[in-house]
């Protein structure tokens, strides 16, 4: 059987043709609609020259023509490329240029994208409409014929490319295989307690690799997949009740705002059985937090390279062990090594923590020496460090370019900030390395206070060594804000590059 994506949609087509598929504001499809849509966009992009290979962007908010455009590129072997819509012009242009894509879907609401077009980066680009009214998309597939669009599709081909955030510089193309996703589809429909009829809702972006990996979560499992665009704290509770959600996605943040709403007034989604959250660690709290209300939070870590999940942490795993990002997903090792030697660490010891396993990706778009750093003797290295306890749960302790090495003693920033954010008086904080020509690097933190807030940088370093070895703080500098990319992550590699050259100055 060839494991190529396309045909996991015909299949549950047949198979459940009558199931709600998706639902978005504008729209309510049943499996058999919804692969006729995907069939009739399939034949268009044909008719308009794009062929296997081909580069499709997709620059859409979470709206039903987003799967679509996704699904009716993999039919005929081109390569969606998901987009982050919160991306300045200067960015996209940059993605355009990089991955060449032949043809362009966007929302008009997104005019970061205008110059875009007159710049002539891609041959073909359409509108799928304005905000939530959707007309143009369907008028621009309504005459065409929903069957199968013939085309020599093969599981190592590209499927998918993502770009990362640039955390480090500029984005790299992360390269999704057919195998590679449906492989992860696997992995995901394994591990989680997702089931038929199941009733899965995203707020959080699409154009993540959790929101690619839903898409076809849903259709090997036969679920419904319910899209929306807009997130309140409030109105996101009278979603899931109204929709009978049964499981969602989202991130701390998101999931912190809807703790908060839920304890301020008595509301009950008896269908919801699991909140999955990752982007970035889930505080314990608010896992325990949302327990006691009867909600099951599950944590995720994964990496786009590995076309999402590595390892899900599930209440049944025990909640004293919520500290940790779980074990590892269907067909899929980690191990913890050495990252001098790469020698395998035992457990309980921190190292880089590294995985393999079918989902890791093909490469980066046209980066063969950026690949070579990451997959090394078959594994891919997350650079992340970790440790695992006794039973192969994993704990997440900090980047591994962001370790900081003071006189041969490991600093990880990500403790240290957790330290400093504890202070009422902090509104966030960011660690990184200096340079020093006797000790190598010291931790300076960049810290930004609430509005109205007054500490001293004296105070916040007297905070921390009260709490961690003195190595594990050097200097403090307050700051009004901190440097992040369109993701909304600190790009840390700016702090570290103006720290060093006001050090030489």
């Amino acid at each position: 059987m060839s494991h190529v994506i396309g045909d996991l949609l015909r299949h549950r087509a047949r198979l459940s043709p009558q199931v709600e598929a998706l639902v978005s504001p504008r729209a309510r499809l049943t499996y058999a609609q919804y692969n006729a849509a995907v069939n009739q966009l399939a034949h268009f992009l044909l008719r308009n020259h794009v062929k296997k290979g081909d580069r499709v962007a997709i620059v859409c908010k979470n709206s039903h023509p987003f799967p679509i455009i996704y699904l009716a590129a993999a039919k005929i072997g081109a390569i969606a490329i998901a987009v982050n819509w919160r991306m300045k012009t200067e960015e996209l242009r940059y993605i355009l240029q990089d991955s060449t894509p032949k043809m362009l879907f966007y929302d008009r609401d997104f005019e970061q994208v205008t110059p875009l077009l007159e710049e002539g980066l891609v041959p073909y680009h359409l509108s799928v409409g304005d905000g939530e009214d959707t007309t143009a998309f369907e008028t621009l597939i309504k005459d065409e014929p929903t069957t199968e669009p013939e085309a020599d599709v093969q599981e190592d081909d590209p499927a998918l490319i993502i770009y990362t955030s640039g955390t480090t510089g500029r984005p790299k193309g992360v390269v999704c295989t057919h195998a590679n996703i449906f492989a992860g589809g696997i992995a995901n429909t394994t591990t989680l307690d997702l089931r038929a009829r199941d009733r899965f809702l995203f707020v959080t972006p699409l154009f993540h690799i959790s929101g690619m990996m839903f898409i076809i979560n849903s259709l090997i499992r036969g679920c419904t997949l319910v899209v929306h665009s807009q997130f309140h704290p409030f109105q996101i509770w009278d979603l899931l009740q109204n929709e009978k959600i049964t499981g969602m996605m989202s991130v701390p943040s998101m999931l912190s705002y809807m703790y908060t709403a839920v304890k301020s007034q008595p509301i009950e989604v008896p269908s919801l059985r699991m909140i999955v959250c990752g982007g970035s660690l889930v505080p314990e709290d608010l896992i325990r937090g949302m327990s006691e209300l009867g909600y099951d939070v599950v944590q995720v870590y994964g990496a786009t390279e590995y076309t999402g999940a590595i390892t899900y942490w599930m209440p049944e795993m025990d909640l004293a062990t919520c500290g940790s990002v779980g074990q590892a997903v269907y067909l899929t090792e980690v191990k913890i090594i050495d990252p001098v030697s790469g020698e395998g660490l035992p457990t309980g010891e921190i190292g880089e923590v590294v995985c393999r396993g079918p989902l890791m990706f093909s490469g980066y778009w046209n980066r063969d020496e950026e690949t070579k750093k990451v997959i090394r003797n078959g594994w891919y290295h997350t650079q992340d460090v970790g440790w695992m306890d006794e039973d192969g749960r994993l704990y997440i302790v900090d980047r591994l370019r962001d370790m900081i090495i003071t006189s041969g003693e490991k600093v990880f920033p990500a403790q240290v900030e957790l330290v400093i954010d504890q202070l009422d008086e902090v509104e966030e904080s960011a660690v990184v390395g200096v340079e020093h020509p006797v000790w190598g690097e010291l931790a300076r933190a960049y810290v930004v206070l609430k509005e109205g807030a007054s500490i001293t940088e004296e105070q916040i370093l007297s905070h921390v060594r009260g709490q961690l070895a003195d190595h594990n703080l050097h200097e403090v500098q307050q700051v009004a804000e901190l440097p992040k990319n369109s993701m909304g992550k600190v790009m840390k590699y700016v702090l570290k590059e103006a720290a060093n050259r006001q050090k030489q100055a």
